[in-house]
C-alpha cells in the first residue's frame, strides 16, 4: 500500500513508522505506554487502514485512524499529544 505524504510524493506504507510516532507521543505525554499497548493500537489502525480499501492513502487519514484508535483504546492524552506532534 501507498501513502500520499503531505508533501505530494508516494511512499510505502509503514506501521512501524506509525508505532515509533506514538511511542514519542507517548513519550512527550509524559505517559509512557507499553509496547503490548503501542502493538495493539497498531492493530487497530492496521484494521481501520484496510477497511478504508483505498490505495494510496492520504497520511492525513492515518493520522485521524491513529487519533481515533488511541482514544477508542483509553490513550485521550497521548491521542492529543499525537495530533500536535504530527
Amino acid at each position: 500500500m501507498k501513502v500520499i505524504k503531505r508533501d505530494g510524493r508516494l511512499q510505502d506504507f509503514d506501521i512501524n513508522k506509525v508505532l515509533l510516532t506514538i511511542e514519542y507521543a507517548s513519550d512527550s505525554a509524559g505517559a509512557p505506554m507499553a509496547s503490548s499497548d503501542i502493538k495493539k493500537v497498531g492493530q487497530v489502525v492496521e484494521e481501520k487502514i484496510n477497511s478504508y480499501n483505498t490505495d494510496p492513502i492520504h497520511s492525513s487519514v492515518i493520522q485521524q485512524f491513529v487519533i481515533e484508535s488511541l482514544k477508542e483504546l483509553g490513550f485521550s492524552t497521548v491521542a492529543k499529544y499525537y495530533s500536535e506532534y504530527k
